[in-house]
C-alpha cells in the first residue's frame, strides 16, 4: 500500500504538493493536447515529490488517461477526429504499448532512472535539431501500410514503457508519412494515446505501481488541460499546432539539455 505523502518529499506540505500537482496537470494536459511533451513537466515533479521513477512513470498514466478522454471527446464533438485512422492504427499501437508497459513494470528503478534521463535528452536533441520533419506533409494523404503499422507498434512500445514525448513521433507518422494535416493528426494522436493508455493502466495497477492519491489530483488538472487544448486548436486550427510544436521543441530541448 503506497503512503499518500511518503516521508522524504521535496515538498512535505500536502497542500502545496496537491496544488502543484493540479497546476502541473493543467499545464501538462494543455501541452500534450497542443503538441506533446507534457510528461517533461509531470515526471520530474512526481519524482521531486518523493515517488520512485517507476511509480512516477505509472502514476502519470492516470492523468494521461483523463487528459486523452477530455481532449478526444472535444475533438469528436467538433468532427475534427479521423476515427477511421484511429481504428486502423489502434491495434498495432496497443500491442506495442502492452509490451512496453510490461517491460516497465519489470525494470528496476536503478535502471529506469538513467533510461528516463537518457531518453529525454535524446528526444531533446532530435526535437531541437530536426523539428521540421514532422511539419511537412506529402501532397495527398495515403492509407497506412505495413511500414506505418510497424512504426506504430514501435511507438506503442515506447509509449507503454515511458510515455514522455510519445506525441512527437505520432505526429511525424501522421503528417510526414501518411500526409494528414496537423489538426487532424494531432486529434488522432490524442485519441490513440487515450486508447492504449486505457490498457496499460491495468498493467501498472496490477503491478501496484500507481500512487492513487497523486494520480487523482493529476487527473483533475489534466482533464481541464485536455479540454482547453482541444478547444484552442479547434478555434485556431493547424497554425496553433505548428507553433505549439516549435515552442515545445525548443523549451523541452533546452530544459532537458540544461
Amino acid at each position: 500500500m503506497l503512503a499518500p505523502w511518503p516521508p522524504g518529499d521535496l515538498l512535505a506540505d500536502p497542500f502545496v504538493g496537491a496544488t502543484l500537482l493540479v497546476l502541473a496537470g493543467v499545464v501538462g494536459g494543455l501541452l500534450n493536447t497542443l503538441a506533446g511533451g507534457g510528461s517533461f513537466v509531470i515526471l520530474p515533479l512526481l519524482i521531486g515529490l518523493g515517488l520512485s521513477p517507476g511509480v512516477a512513470n505509472a502514476t502519470s498514466r492516470i492523468g494521461v488517461l483523463a487528459n486523452g478522454s477530455a481532449a478526444a471527446l472535444t475533438f469528436a464533438r467538433d468532427r475534427a477526429l479521423h476515427t477511421g485512422l484511429v481504428a486502423r492504427m489502434a491495434g498495432p499501437m496497443c500491442a506495442g504499448a502492452l509490451l512496453g508497459a510490461w517491460l516497465a513494470t519489470r525494470t528496476s528503478d536503478a535502471v529506469l532512472r538513467p533510461v528516463i534521463g537518457g531518453v529525454l535528452i535524446a528526444w531533446a536533441l532530435v526535437l531541437v535539431f530536426r523539428p521540421g520533419r514532422m511539419l511537412t506533409p506529402p501532397p495527398e494523404p495515403r492509407p497506412p501500410g505495413v511500414p506505418a503499422f510497424v512504426f506504430a507498434t514501435l511507438i506503442g512500445v515506447y509509449g507503454g514503457f515511458l510515455q514522455a514525448g510519445v506525441g512527437f513521433p505520432l505526429i511525424a507518422l501522421f503528417v510526414s508519412h501518411l500526409g494528414h494535416d496537423l489538426l487532424r493528426a494531432n486529434a488522432a494522436k490524442v485519441a490513440l494515446v487515450f486508447v492504449y493508455t486505457s490498457l496499460v493502466v491495468a498493467v501498472f495497477a496490477a503491478a501496484g505501481q500507481i500512487d492513487w492519491p497523486r494520480a487523482g489530483l493529476l487527473a483533475i488538472g489534466m482533464t481541464f488541460g485536455g479540454w482547453l487544448g482541444a478547444r484552442l486548436q479547434i478555434r485556431a486550427g493547424a497554425p496553433l499546432v505548428r507553433w505549439a510544436i516549435v515552442v515545445m521543441v525548443g523549451v523541452s530541448g533546452a530544459a532537458l539539455l540544461l
